[in-house]
């Protein structure tokens, strides 16, 4: 009789323990790999959120356009200054004007990036401009490419809801 107790006790804990393990196994893999906070989940500290994806620092994209035009320490210091400036600008339309409709904010920020590439040309030589003028239409295109469904396998289309 204590033995049969001891066996039924055994196979209850082996029963709890392989319930546990499913729950476990099914809570890990209902977990998100990537999350999308803020938070400091794999994400590295000078990338910040911006929507559902990942946006590049004014440093950052400094560095790179630096790297790209071949800028001088002046040059990049000074379209760093530009690019936080226009991160400060762009959350400060975002906050004030939530209000706005789709086109009434594109309308806003065509008119800010008007003004910013007017800086821009004010700060790069005029071969380095030429480069950059370059650059942007490349990435229009890319971007617009992605948007209508194409892409160039760089980034799949978003979903759509």
């Amino acid at each position: 009789m204590i033995i049969n107790l001891k066996i039924r006790k055994m196979k209850n804990n082996r029963i709890l323990m392989l319930v546990s393990g499913f729950i476990f196994c099914v809570a890990l893999s209902a977990q998100d790999p990537m999350p999308r906070s803020g938070g400091s989940g794999g994400q590295k500290p000078e990338m910040r959120q911006g929507g559902d994806r990942q946006q590049m620092t004014p440093q950052m994209r400094a560095e790179r356009l630096a790297k790209q035009l071949g800028l001088t320490d002046e040059e990049k210091t000074k379209v760093q200054a530009l690019y936080e400036k226009q991160n400060a600008d762009r959350e400060k339309l975002r906050s004030e004007n939530a209000s706005l409709d789709r086109e009434q904010m594109r309308a806003k920020f065509d008119e800010m990036r008007k003004n910013e590439d007017a800086e821009m040309a004010k700060i790069l030589s005029p071969e380095s401009l030429k480069k950059y003028q370059d650059f942007r239409k490349e990435q229009m295109e890319k971007m617009k490419q992605r948007m209508q469904g194409g892409g160039d396998g760089q980034r799949p289309p978003r979903p759509q809801n």
